[in-house]
């Protein structure tokens, strides 16, 4: 289970990753119908920056579905603010004597 929802940066970033190494492969491609460099580098660069915001939008959209997500049985508490460090540890423990969690 997450602890936590995944973050803009990190869609962004797996966005840019992904469609760099799939615009490699489609520049590939189209070099090889047309034996034409420029033409298959400009295609590459165009579908690169239009498929990473046709992702990223994508990825954001399913931040909002449920579907295959396990929701953790804690969320569900209302916690005025952040949990300090000590705060973290008494709930470890606790935690660990009502047989949630392992010893180790």
């Amino acid at each position: 289970m997450k602890a936590h929802k995944e973050a803009h940066l990190r869609s962004i970033m797996k966005a840019v990753s992904y469609r760099l190494l799939a615009s490699i492969a489609t520049s590939m491609i189209v070099f090889v119908f047309t034996r034409r460099i420029i033409l298959s580098l400009g295609v590459g660069a165009v579908e690169a920056v239009a498929k990473m915001f046709c992702y990223y939008i994508h990825e954001r959209m399913w931040s909002f579905i449920g579907f295959g997500q396990e929701k953790h049985p804690l969320s569900s508490l209302p916690v005025n603010r952040p949990l300090e460090e000590k705060d973290m540890e008494e709930v470890k423990k606790k935690l660990k004597e009502l047989g949630y969690i392992s010893e180790d």
